[in-house]
């Protein structure tokens, strides 16, 4: 009975030793919603994190590590300064093209 307990203990515990924390939130550009675009999520001496943006431009990402990653938003080349904490964190991008290059900015 206490390797059943135990195991379902572990079990219980493991998904959430899996990711640090959740950064979620919605990119637009031009007032329209970012669509179905490659997101990745670094964080220091992490795999990074991947995921897509949806339908209406909203995402939804486990991130592996607490602390300042680095959101990239692939299909324009641009990042962003990100945190990521036990607690879920909301960014919400505008993509902006200034000198010549594309940048997100915080809304």
């Amino acid at each position: 009975m206490r390797h059943v307990t135990c195991l379902f203990l572990g079990l219980a515990v493991f998904p959430s030793a899996l990711h640090a924390g959740e950064i979620y939130g919605s990119i637009t550009e031009g007032g329209k919603a970012v669509a179905k675009s490659p997101i990745e999520i670094r964080c220091k001496n992490q795999e990074p994190a991947k995921g897509d943006t949806g339908a209406d431009g909203s995402y939804r990402i486990n991130v592996p590590a607490l602390g300042q990653c680095t959101l990239e938003l692939r299909r324009y080349s641009a990042s962003a300064v990100v945190f990521s904490y036990k607690a879920s964190s909301q960014y919400k991008f505008e993509v902006v093209k200034a000198d010549g290059r594309y940048q997100l900015r915080r809304r």
